[in-house]
């Protein structure tokens, strides 16, 4: 907008009293996209604290052995969940917020552990689970952006996207899993526990295919492997590929699968969530 000494209005011409109005307008947009800038940040961090409130009081319910009202609660936190990642989204878009996978998680693991509500199957490990991963999500927050013109790409997107779909379904077999161990009557569960890996097995692999070409396109080579984010997501391919086999093929008893998928949760929770959460901070509502 111009220099000038200080003191000096940068739309008022020197010597002139009159308005230069295309650098008053200038003025204008600039601080109209600060402040709107500001607002949008607020409305995010604003909705994902009430989100994580819903969670926690859904938790409440299932303690106290309401799960139809725990399963409300838990599908209005999930309402605010999705309209805080809508805003994160579209904020950020072109470009991708490839390091917020910990607010997107605990949406979609609700979903899943909302409709177990409902069905009466739900149990207090879900609810666990979810104010794990929000509270995670809340109380180190990582909001920060890589603007790189990359990202400009759709399997940019699909990386990300099907990544975080891969590690939901992931951790509610772990979920599910302990439901396993503890259980006498596993049938059902055991069932719940390799559907949820198989499907988690699809989206990862769709997600590292489009990783590979995202990467080819833009930086020439399918995989980058010095990056730790790139390793880790075939780590847990590797993992998650060898625990098929075992689960597919009934090689190993229902509860060596349990135990495995449990420590998949956890690896995928160390390995691959964990990197993304930033330091300790302590949540503030923004009115």
């Amino acid at each position: 907008m111009g220099g000038g000494r200080p003191g000096h209005i940068p739309w008022i011409k020197k010597g002139n009293p009159r308005i230069d109005i295309f650098q008053f307008v200038d003025f204008l947009r600039l601080w109209g996209y600060v402040l709107t800038t500001a607002a949008t940040l607020d409305l995010i961090q604003n909705s994902f604290f009430i989100a994580f409130c819903f969670y926690a009081a859904a938790l409440g319910a299932v303690v106290m052995k309401r799960q139809v009202p725990g399963g409300m609660l838990l599908g209005a936190g999930c309402l605010c969940n999705g309209f805080s990642l809508a805003v994160r989204y579209w904020s950020s878009y072109p470009l991708l917020p490839l390091y917020q996978g910990a607010y997107f998680i605990p949406f979609v693991v609700g979903l899943f552990c909302a409709r177990s509500l409902f069905k009466g199957e739900g149990s207090v490990i879900h609810g666990v689970l979810m104010v794990v991963l929000a509270g995670s999500a809340l109380f180190f927050p990582n909001d920060f952006y890589l603007p790189f013109l990359q990202f400009k790409t759709v399997f940019a997107h699909g990386f990300f996207l099907l990544g975080v779909g891969g590690k939901a379904l992931f951790l509610l077999a772990g979920a599910w899993a302990v439901l396993v161990l503890g259980e006498q009557d596993r049938g059902d569960r055991v069932k719940k526990m390799g559907t949820l890996v198989v499907w988690g097995y699809f989206l990862w692999t769709l997600s590292v295919f489009s990783g590979a070409v995202w990467a080819y396109l833009g930086w020439g080579a399918p995989i980058v492997w010095e990056d730790p984010l790139l390793v880790t997501t075939m780590a847990t391919w590797l993992y998650y590929t060898l625990f098929l086999h075992l689960h597919l093929t009934g090689l190993n008893g229902v509860r060596s699968r349990a135990i495995f998928a449990l420590l998949g949760a956890l690896f995928v929770f160390l390995f691959n969530l964990v990197p993304e959460l930033g330091i300790f901070m302590v949540p503030e509502i923004k009115l």
